[in-house]
């Protein structure tokens, strides 16, 4: 009797200690399988270009060349691990497409560009310039369903754009002070009003005067009034020229990327433009400015100009 008390006594307490190990080995099991799914934060890669344009001439070449690809030919080495590429689109998408004359500056865009540009990684654009309303407001309308059917969004007239990657948010605007000269309270009022609590605003804006190298007094007066209302980030877009950078309150202000597709053939200056490719993270962001020149009205990375680079905390 003693004996069996004595076996059952063992055989409990092996029960209960290879309970109690395989318990550990569980509790470390989960604890591996947690540690495992807490992945690192991955920033936000964002690649602002300037003005693209792919009526008139540009859609020519790419009828000549049988490949509505044609402009974006060279891109990929420009675009390659962007989240998000940004430009200004010039022009307008109407129902009924017809090519744009030469020398003409109402900018008709067919479809099938607009197609081509979202294949290459272009995927959220400005309307907020002066040639959106090129054929009125039912081509406006057109344009931004045209452009959401691809996969392509669109800000400006209507709405901001929000895109967000491992809790980093970043928040697209877009203003015009071309068409209609914009009231500066009505600047900050907007930016005030977009400005959200831990996301990144980057806000672009058409205006200046075209062709200009350097920034006007109502460019610096706008940027400056934006910068303190809120905004992270100022994108210039209009003068199809590079105009200069400027800090302002720690935060960079772009007056202008000149051109990425257009078929500006007449100055150096116009087929010159800046590529800007921003890494935002929680705490700071990594901007690299990267010449363009355009051959052909294809933008390709001028390998001959080291880029600039700098960092800001936010």
């Amino acid at each position: 009797m003693k004996i069996l008390i004595v076996s059952l006594v063992a055989l409990v307490s092996t029960f209960c200690l290879v309970r109690y190990f395989t318990a550990i080995v569980s509790s470390r099991q989960n604890i591996v399988r947690e540690e495992k799914t807490v992945l690192p934060e991955k920033p936000v890669v964002v690649t602002a270009v300037g003005d693209v344009m792919l009526a008139r001439y540009v859609e020519e070449l790419s009828l000549r060349n049988k490949d509505w690809n044609y402009p974006f030919a060279s891109s990929s080495e420009i675009f390659s691990g962007s989240d998000i590429v940004f430009g200004n689109f010039e022009g307008a998408i109407p129902k009924v497409h017809e090519q744009t004359p030469n020398f003409n500056f109402r900018f008709s865009v067919p479809k099938e560009a607009a197609k081509a540009a979202g294949r290459a990684g272009v995927n959220v654009v400005t309307l907020a310039n002066n040639h959106s309303l090129d054929f009125g407001e039912n081509g406006y309308e057109n344009t931004v369903a045209t452009l959401k059917d691809i996969g392509v969004a669109s800000i400006g007239k209507h709405s901001d754009h929000v895109y967000e990657k491992s809790g980093v948010h970043v928040r697209f605007m877009g203003l015009d002070d071309t068409l209609v000269r914009l009231a500066t309270s009505s600047v900050v009022q907007k930016v005030r009003t977009a400005k959200k609590e831990n996301e990144f605003l980057i806000v672009a804006v058409h205006f200046g005067e075209e062709y200009e190298r350097s920034s006007n007094p109502r460019q610096r007066q706008l940027a400056h009034l934006i910068i303190d209302a809120g905004a992270d980030v100022v994108i210039g877009h209009h003068p199809h020229a590079i105009e200069e950078l400027e800090e302002y309150h720690g935060k960079p202000i772009f007056y202008s990327l000149g051109n990425f597709i257009f078929d500006q053939y007449f100055k150096d200056d116009t087929e010159r433009g800046l590529a800007i490719r921003m890494t935002i993270e929680k705490k700071e962001v990594t901007y690299e400015m990267r010449p363009i020149h355009l051959t052909g009205s294809q933008p390709k990375l001028d390998v001959s100009t080291k880029p600039l680079v700098f960092t800001v905390e936010r």
